[in-house]
């Protein structure tokens, strides 16, 4: 029942209650008529989710606290058009992640609970999708976004259709089975403090070949579309068409992420859990600030070590990164096995205590002096 539906349903009963304490005629008609709109309602919406089915198309790609775009395609087979539809995903069971064990979206009020008013937060579901018609045998396709509020693997039990036709009194809902399981990404934080201490400590050197750089490798035939600020006017000059000056491409060399993911007690309290929590946003941004800039990056944790193909993008060590947890002090650090593909450069990220001091060849970045600003942390 919704709010108005509880209150109408409370004037009907004290209605009746009259009729029958009174005898009189004129409370007899309107009860009658205040119960044929109960059972109205209640047919009216149930012959419009009867023959409606519903499909899903999840997003390619989910990072917490972001909208990411997807749509349910709504089937209507039925020989009448279904009106006012919602189509919405059920409560998630979060697997893995810092809501482990928990699930996200709209809690139901008690229905004895009239007077209670939900607010927008309370009756927002994961995703959710209006219609106002769907004809008959006809189908059409709602666009919706889902916004997961933090990192993690979520199990999504499956997809509903809701309606309050006709008169919003009531709300009837019809569930359906889609099991499939989503991984969100953490939300990345700018890391430029750390690309700045790693480009000061290690550089990087030129290849033999084009590319994006300083120092001058060549003069090439100008292609449509390039820019005109690359065009070397002298030799454009002297040859009658245009030539493009290009830079030598530098080497950007392959890096190994040590998170350390251990807390530095056994039994870590939850400061320590929102400065881990901070810190993986902050090592997010700074694997996708490494690939933008042409590191090949490789990943190790207290999970296991991620090694991706020299070509792959930072895809499957954020995956890596969505469902790792806080561990507690005695449990064994990152174990890497050393092989002919390890890089020699090697960045350790933790809390203070755990760390160390830095090698010649490992930088380390500490997560306790991590800063970050309130509208972030929305």
């Amino acid at each position: 029942m919704t709010r108005a539906g509880k209150f109408f349903v409370f004037m009907t009963i004290g209605i009746g209650f009259g009729a029958i304490n009174t005898g009189n005629n004129l409370l007899f008609l309107l009860f009658g008529m205040m119960l044929s709109l109960i059972i109205a309602s209640g047919v009216l919406s149930e012959a419009v989710l009867r023959n409606v089915r519903i499909r899903r198309r999840l997003p390619h790609r989910i990072a917490a606290h972001h909208p990411s775009p997807g749509s349910f395609r709504l089937l209507n087979p039925g020989s009448w058009p279904a009106l006012s539809i919602e189509a919405s995903e059920q409560n998630p069971r979060a697997l893995r992640g810092p809501l482990a064990g928990g699930t996200i979206g709209p809690r139901p009020v008690p229905w004895w609970k009239f007077w209670r008013r939900q607010t927008d937060d309370e009756l927002r579901p994961l995703a959710a999708a209006y219609t106002l018609r769907v004809d008959a045998r006809d189908e059409i396709d709602l666009p919706t976004h889902y916004e997961f509020p933090a990192r993690g693997e979520y199990e999504l039990p499956g997809v509903q259709l809701r309606t309050r036709f006709p008169f919003g009194l009531f709300e009837k809902t019809r569930r359906f089975s889609a099991a499939a399981t989503a991984t969100v990404l953490p939300d990345a934080l700018p890391a430029g403090e750390w690309i700045g201490r790693l480009d000061a400590r290690h550089g990087e050197s030129a290849r033999n070949r084009a590319g994006r750089g300083e120092d001058f490798y060549g003069l090439r035939d100008y292609r449509p579309g390039e820019d005109h600020r690359a065009i070397h006017w002298k030799s454009t000059a002297r040859r009658g068409e245009p030539v493009v000056r290009e830079q030598e491409a530098h080497h950007r060399r392959a890096v190994l992420v040590i998170f350390d993911n251990r807390a530095p007690c056994d039994a870590p309290a939850e400061e320590e859990r929102r400065i881990f929590e901070l810190g993986v946003r902050h090592v997010a941004g700074f694997i996708r600030t490494l690939h933008r800039r042409g590191y090949r990056t490789q990943l190790a944790t207290v999970e296991g070590c991620v090694r991706p193909d020299l070509n792959a993008g930072p895809e499957l060590l954020l995956r890596h990164l969505a469902v790792v947890d806080l561990h507690p002090q005695n449990e064994p650090p990152p174990e890497i096995d050393d092989g002919p593909s390890l890089p020699e450069r090697r960045i350790v990220i933790g809390f203070r205590l755990l760390i160390g001091p830095s090698a010649a060849d490992t930088t380390t970045f500490a997560i306790d002096d991590l800063s970050c600003p309130e509208k972030d942390e929305r």
